[in-house]
């Protein structure tokens, strides 16, 4: 057995060039006798490989196999024992935004500059140097970085020395904690800081110049989440210092680097004056997602990606838990249901998901499984098992689990077995039912004398005999007149007493378990009286219709017994339950668009957002709640789509007042503005708004820009934006914003996909191998495309490998049947004979 000791690694960056220079001595001990060594590495040419053990110093072989990325190092003579190798190379700067990449921005004064930077997650730090790139081969690392003068360079660690060297510094770092590879960062740029202290630990903000006034709002919540996240594990944060950098380009939102966390820019910087209501909650979310890694996942690591789930997941769920501690009027929460629940069920309501414990293989495997399970379903699955625990005990555990195993690495059973000792309830039983097993339960519920009855199946949107039978086990939520009640439901069916105390025929009562509840119509009639004289919490309040709606979607139920039921919603004045409704009426709305049949959906649509919009108003009012922002530019936008002309004049007018004064448009409002301008406009309009894209000082300004000029509906127009996509002035980490957007435009459905199948070869060079966008634009193929292309779009990928998407492409191609069977459905619902063609 081989396993890395110690790296000390050396790095010369050329930004002219977009090469460096890398050198490095690995301790390695070796159990047994061997003169083969494999280390994993791509894209570097090895000029020296020497060994240095107890025979002496010798030079060694070497052989690097671009297909598998693995270096073969063959040596003279057998070694064992500590061993020293020793490595010169070179290596690429690329610019598709993984390894050690450079990026590119401009200056105040408008000219190019770049920087270099690194993405080693997941399987990366190969393209930077040789190493063995798995988590649970941990080392400590000495790294030092030469850099141009005028240049500073950052990396895990503070800097301990910096010496001038010819025309260059070479930068010193202390060594590092014992750490995976996926956790180094390396950064070399024209960069400024913006610094504070938390206690002893040095807290900065690091930008291009010119941007780090931006910083204020993150530094601000770096130290507040900091302190938060020390006391909540009852553990110091391990490092001397913390730095949040912003990353012009950056595929992913941010990277959790031990000691050096990476940003997109928008989700860093934050401007007063232009950032909006999003903008600033998405910034506190990411940067507590950040953070609680660098405990859940950098001081204890899983031991394979299988478990990447236990780093995402935690990380998601504990970003909404400390976030909301400090801003509980956010009402987060309820955002998080709305947003990581549904998100997960829809995904996992797929038969083409997969389980959270998923096996994995290669590094285009790992790239897939950054999804909504690992995110989403499982920060859902936490939620659950902390509900079913409690919180004392479930935080407990964590602490017990952390200090168990911190600077090692874990699997998730042994989080299990520490929350279950502390709790001394079945952990380790429930949750391998969650983990281990593709999907999640529908409970059905029906009411038998004082019992109410309930059985447990896998909810599926399309149906199949072939999927074996599944049983989780379900803790059942439910509320009673003066207590609640858990219990945990093992089996297939299983009988619940009502007893003669008042009691909530709710299940699952504030949706606390990742299961949806189907009820009988007997109890979905009583139920509705309660929603009409909101009897029940908002958050039942919103659970039941969006059941209710996804059993329509699965074929389970008719559309037009939602529509009916929903009339109980009209007065309801909460955001979860009114976002959910008017997203689910938008989403038929743009199903239907080209049937016979969309006048009456769009009635029903129409009636549901007016009504919204009459109780907010175009503008922010004393004292109005924070997620009201939220909800104004979506019921704006949607009402703009549907061409209600009182909304698109005063857009217009609004739009007008803007071009004279920008600071007369609230930052909230602009894209919707610019988008329902863009939908009513002509090339004059897609003129402006692409000169004001290219004028626009931040990334934020330029994205609202962007979408709008996806939202034509003239489809020369929308051509025209997708050519401009392809251009220098879109950045490759933001090109799969038009085509999503577009996608969701009625009038653009039909150009995607011939567009993407003509510029395939150009989306690719643009976006990169690997990388993890080449996901987001294959599933967007799912809004545009009907049941009979699914042997086309087969074909086409079969033709046009793209590693790392395989799962997606048959997500894609199963949502692009659900969206035809509810599509046929409806059609013989509302007594339509219109084909899908």
């Amino acid at each position: 057995m081989v396993y890395p000791l110690h790296y000390d690694l050396e790095f010369e960056p050329d930004l002219k060039n977009f090469t460096f220079r890398g050198k490095e001595s690995i301790d390695v001990s070796i159990s047994k006798p061997t003169n083969s060594l494999l280390l994993d590495a791509a894209e570097l040419k090895i000029k020296n490989c020497f060994i240095e053990s107890k025979e002496g110093r010798f030079k060694a072989k070497t052989q690097l196999d671009d297909k598998t990325e693995q270096l073969s190092i063959k040596t003279p003579k057998k070694i064992s024992g500590v061993v020293k190798i020793v490595i010169d190379y070179t290596g690429i700067l690329n610019d598709r935004l993984l390894g050690f990449y450079r990026s590119q921005y401009k200056d105040s004064n408008g000219k190019t500059k770049y920087l270099a930077t690194t993405q080693f997650e997941a399987a990366d730090a190969r393209r930077a140097f040789p190493c063995w790139d798995e988590p649970k081969a941990k080392a400590t690392f000495d790294i030092s970085i030469i850099a141009d003068k005028g240049l500073t360079a950052i990396s895990n660690m503070p800097v301990i020395s910096k010496k001038k060297t010819g025309k260059k510094f070479h930068y010193k770092f202390s060594r590092t904690p014992v750490m995976s590879t996926y956790l180094i960062y390396l950064g070399v740029g024209e960069f400024e800081f913006l610094s504070s202290k938390l206690g002893k630990i040095l807290v900065r903000v690091v930008t291009t110049k010119g941007n780090k006034s931006k910083g204020k709002l993150s530094l601000d919540l770096a130290k507040k989440f900091l302190n938060y996240y020390e006391k909540y594990f009852k553990i110091k944060y391990p490092l001397p210092k913390l730095d949040l950098i912003a990353i012009p380009d950056f595929a992913a939102g941010a990277m959790e680097n031990w000691g050096a966390i990476t940003f997109r820019e928008t989700i860093l910087l934050y401007d007063k004056e232009t950032s909006s209501t999003k903008t600033k909650q998405f910034i506190a979310e990411v940067i507590s997602h950040e953070l609680a890694h660098q405990w859940f996942g950098n001081l204890v690591t899983m031991e394979w990606w299988n478990d990447l789930w236990l780093n995402e997941s935690f990380a998601t769920y504990m970003a909404t838990k400390i976030v909301h501690e400090f801003y509980p009027e956010w009402d987060l929460w309820d955002q998080f249901l709305e947003t990581s629940m549904n998100s997960a069920m829809m995904l996992d309501a797929l038969k083409t998901s997969h389980p959270i414990d998923v096996e994995v293989n290669r590094p285009s495997e790992i790239r897939e499984i950054f999804d909504s399970i690992s995110y989403d379903k499982g920060g859902c699955i936490l939620r659950m098992l902390e509900n079913y625990v409690g919180k004392e005990n479930f935080q407990k555990g964590l602490q017990h689990y952390l200090k168990k195993h911190m600077y090692k690495n874990a699997k998730g059973e042994s989080l299990w077995k520490s929350i279950g000792m502390v709790s001394k309830k079945p952990v380790h039983l429930m949750m391998n039912s969650w983990i281990k097993q593709v999907g999640f339960p529908t409970i059905d519920v029906m009411q038998s004398n004082s019992h109410l009855v309930l059985e447990q199946k896998r909810f599926l949107l399309e149906s199949n005999n072939k999927i074996k039978k599944t049983k989780w086990h379900v803790p059942i939520f439910q509320d009673l007149q003066n207590h609640s009640t858990i219990k945990l439901m093992t089996k297939n069916n299983q009988k619940i007493p009502i007893g003669k105390e008042k009691t909530s025929l709710v299940i699952n009562n504030s949706r606390k378990g990742f299961y949806r509840v189907k009820y009988s119509q007997q109890l979905l009639s009583n139920i509705k009286w309660l929603i009409a004289k909101k009897k029940l919490s908002h958050v039942d309040r919103w659970s039941i219709q969006n059941d209710l709606f996804a059993l329509c979607v699965a074929g389970q139920e008719k559309i037009q017994t939602y529509l009916n039921f929903i009339e109980a919603y009209y007065e309801d004045k909460n955001y979860l339950s009114t976002l959910n409704v008017a997203n689910n009426l938008n989403f038929l709305f743009l199903l239907t668009f080209d049937q016979n049949y969309s006048s009456k959906i769009q009635f029903y649509t129409k009636q549901y957002f007016k009504k919204i919009f009459a109780r907010l108003g175009w503008d922010k009012i004393k004292n109005e709640k924070h997620t009201d922002a939220l909800l104004r530019s979506f019921v704006i936008f949607v009402l703009g789509k549907l061409n209600d002309k009182l909304i698109v004049r005063e857009a217009q007018n609004r739009f007008v007042s803007y071009l004279k004064n920008p600071a007369s448009l609230s930052p909230d409002l602009q894209e919707t503005i610019f988008s329902i301008v863009a939908m009513n406009g002509d090339l004059k309009i897609y003129s402006k708004l692409e000169q004001l894209y290219k004028m626009a000082k931040s990334q934020e300004e330029k994205l609202r820009f962007l979408g709008a000029m996806c939202s034509f509906r003239n489809e020369s127009i929308l051509q025209k934006t997708l050519a401009f996509s392809l251009t220098e002035h879109v950045r490759s980490q933001n090109i799969a914003l038009p085509i999503m957007r577009i996608s969701s435009n009625p009038y653009g459905k039909k150009l995607i996909w011939p567009w993407m199948k003509k510029n395939w070869k150009k989306l690719t060079n643009k976006f990169g191998y690997g990388n993890p966008l080449a996901n987001r634009i294959v599933s967007s193929i799912s809004l545009v495309a009907k049941p009979p292309m699914e042997k086309e779009i087969r074909q086409f990928f079969k033709k046009n490998p793209t590693p790392g998407t395989e799962m997606t492409l048959e997500q894609t191609l199963e949502r692009i049947r659900v969206h035809g069977n509810l599509l046929e459905q409806m059609n013989k619902e509302f007594k339509i004979s219109t084909l899908i063609n």
